[in-house]
């Protein structure tokens, strides 16, 4: 009689506890899926407070090597584009798969290209959670074809973008109409919004590409109280494309939304299921 096979359980590495970090945490202590949290980076100071928040069964350390030495799977980016620039080469030369949220960091083509030749090297995949956005599987799909074009709009009440370029050139509490604060290149947008504007970059990659895709950010004052918003609009030779997607965001956060939390924990679990790392 053959032994019973034994499904392996993922074991995952956050890089930042913040609101992203901790809906993970929530969401997989819900959900109960075969994902095990086994540590947790966080900048130096601040690893005792994160550890009396997240518990003993995760390790919280401020060294990206001591968060290695935890033998994860995956090591999953929820704080910046600076912790991509850092620590991304590295995660995936070792073999590690690596998910990206803050994907304004490559921007930097020269970055992008040298995280994908690392992974290819290493066997690690890197991953790109949709984010806060819907229609990506039809972009990706329609890119076998020929694209015409491609635009993404983010829209974000005038408050989300407090602390960004747009504070210094727009009166932001005074904006009563909806009003564009940015528009230009995926790279400037993922560069001048850090916090606001990743997926800019997510839709460039999947699509037409850094040169070719157009992007608007817009204060919108007449979205309904705790959300945020987007739309993606696509022409190519095998048709159009137009998504709207209106969601509630994170509510210590307006810059981000619920919805990138739950595609990342939505592309891990699918991971389990598919045994798929």
């Amino acid at each position: 009689m053959a032994a019973k096979k034994v499904k392996k359980r993922l074991r995952i590495a956050l890089i930042g506890y913040g609101a992203i970090g901790q809906m993970l945490f929530d969401l997989f202590k819900q959900k109960k899926p075969a994902i095990d949290i086994v540590g947790v980076l966080v900048r130096p100071g601040r690893a005792k407070a994160t550890q009396k928040a997240v518990g003993r069964k995760s390790l919280v350390v401020e060294t990206l090597p001591a968060l290695l030495k935890l033998k994860p799977d995956v090591v999953v980016e929820a704080a910046s584009q600076q912790a991509v620039i850092d620590w991304g080469e590295t995660i995936l030369a070792k073999g590690i798969d690596f998910m990206v949220i803050a994907t304004g960091a490559y921007g930097d083509a020269k970055l992008w290209q040298k995280h994908i030749k690392a992974a290819e090297k290493s066997g690690a995949r890197l991953r790109l959670p949709s984010g806060a956005i819907a229609g990506l599987d039809g972009l990706l799909a329609m890119r076998l074809g020929k694209l015409e074009k491609v635009k993404y709009t983010s829209i974000k009440p005038p408050h989300a973008w407090t602390g960004t370029p747009a504070e210094t050139e727009f009166d932001l509490p005074s904006i009563k109409v909806p009003t564009v604060i940015f528009k230009g290149t995926p790279a400037d947008a993922g560069r001048l919004y850090p916090k606001n504007a990743n997926l800019a970059v997510t839709v460039a990659l999947c699509g037409a590409g850094l040169d070719r895709t157009d992007i608007e950010l817009v204060a919108d004052p007449t979205l309904p109280p705790g959300t945020n918003a987007s739309k993606l609009e696509v022409v190519s030779d095998s048709g159009e494309l137009n998504m709207y997607r209106l969601g509630r965001a994170m509510p210590d956060n307006p810059k981000t939304g619920v919805l990138t939390a739950l595609t990342m924990a939505d592309d891990l679990m699918k991971m389990v299921r598919a045994s798929d790392w």
